[in-house]
């Protein structure tokens, strides 16, 4: 079961209901007829564009797709376009360059942790407002086509474990457990992590395992042992009586807040306000329980290269990731040659399979042995062992 630890669907069905029949406040009467239009079209799964997944946005998705898509009309709204529709393909270039660039800033006046995500936005709705017109046989120009999905500048903070145990004094025993399971788990927190119950955790052979169900996971669900805190999970589970159906870490939004705000205070005190690591970007003072899932993979990238016994499928898998490219980039942080012995990407699968290849081999050798053996005693001359093998030795003059 998937907690909605965000309230998305109480956000999205609000809002909702209260622009339903009213304008969004803040742009044009134009440009609020036609997001609201495009929003309510996600909502249902219509006019989607060729490239992108069918189906019905989720209410966590659409609470993003409003927020962001409003945001860059008021930007259009500030530069005197009071209709989205009618957006130049110069207007866009300008718009977004401008928001890479960090001249324009959040409220804050900091510049946009990840801008591409305006641009992706807008692509989807000019996609779906060139499908919508293209029903009414008319034609629109895809002013989208060159604008650049630039990758976000990377900005999180990066914990190594020794810092973590040196953290770890200044938490409850439930924070603790918490962090430690972030760090092992390289779940994400709080959403897959919040949605995860009892019946989730069990044991096998001697280890803890989670179980991470299709239905809670952003991307798909997986199966891993956990290496740092699976006897304390288990205690905390029978500590707390927990039954099956209840949920593991059953945090509140508030305290989903207050466990974020004292991360950051408490990795001030005891590692100081500084940059976590010069590649890494973020400062501890930044941190939040998010930062623990990177921070895991590092570890466990580091112990791989060590130790060829781990495998970086292993890692992927364990992280949800759907390809290499964020363990290729832990690689290049943390300053690794990025080699991988041949032995590593062996799988169990495969090395059973090898040794019982090399194992029928032994035996044909075996045979083979004893062949030329009865053979050379047949001839009536004298078999030796020699590092070569068996070899006939000639006889003496």
């Amino acid at each position: 079961m998937k907690k909605d630890v965000n309230f998305s669907e109480a956000i999205y069905d609000n809002w909702k209901e209260k622009i339903e029949n009213s304008d969004i406040k803040g742009i044009s009467k134009k440009s609020s007829d036609l997001i609201k239009r495009y929003i309510f079209d996600m909502e249902l799964g219509q006019n989607i564009s060729k490239k992108s997944k069918k189906g019905g946005r989720s209410k966590k998705r659409l609470v993003v797709l409003k927020q962001l898509i409003i945001q860059i009309a008021m930007f259009f709204e500030q530069r005197k376009i009071s209709d989205i529709s009618k957006v130049t393909e110069k207007d866009a270039h300008r718009l977004f360059s401008d928001i890479y660039n960090g001249i324009i800033k959040r409220q804050d006046g900091k510049n946009y942790l990840y801008p591409v995500q305006f641009v992706s936005i807008f692509k989807a709705f000019w996609h779906w407002w060139i499908k919508v017109n293209r029903k009414e046989n008319k034609n629109i120009f895809d002013i989208t086509e060159d604008l650049e999905l630039r990758k976000p500048a990377v900005n999180f903070v990066y914990l190594e474990k020794e810092q973590l145990e040196k953290m770890l004094p200044y938490f409850t025993k439930d924070e603790q457990l918490l962090c430690l399971f972030l760090f092992d788990s390289l779940i994400r927190f709080p959403t897959e992590c919040l949605s995860l119950q009892v019946k989730d955790i069990y044991e096998r052979e001697g280890e803890v395992w989670v179980n991470i169900p299709d239905e809670i996971s952003k991307t798909f669900g997986r199966n891993f042992n956990l290496l740092f805190c699976g006897e304390a999970l288990l205690k905390h589970i029978k500590d707390k009586k927990l039954n099956q159906d209840d949920f593991l870490f059953p945090l509140k939004r508030w305290e989903i807040a207050y466990f974020n705000k004292k991360l950051k205070k408490v990795a001030v005190q005891v590692l100081g306000d500084k940059v976590s690591h010069p590649k890494a970007r973020g400062k501890f003072s930044e941190i939040s329980g998010y930062d623990f899932r990177h921070s895991g993979a590092i570890h466990l990238r580091i112990l791989a290269q060590k130790n060829n016994s781990i495998s970086l499928d292993a890692i992927r898998q364990r992280g949800g990731w759907s390809d290499f490219e964020m363990l290729n980039y832990y690689t290049q942080l943390i300053g690794l040659s990025g080699e991988i012995k041949k032995e590593s990407l062996l799988i169990e699968e495969d090395r059973t399979k090898l040794e019982k290849e090399m194992e029928i081999v032994k035996k044909e050798q075996e045979l083979m042995k004893k062949a030329f053996k009865q053979l050379a005693i047949r001839e009536g001359r004298p078999v030796a062992v020699t590092e070569k093998g068996l070899e006939i030795m000639e006889y003496s003059k």
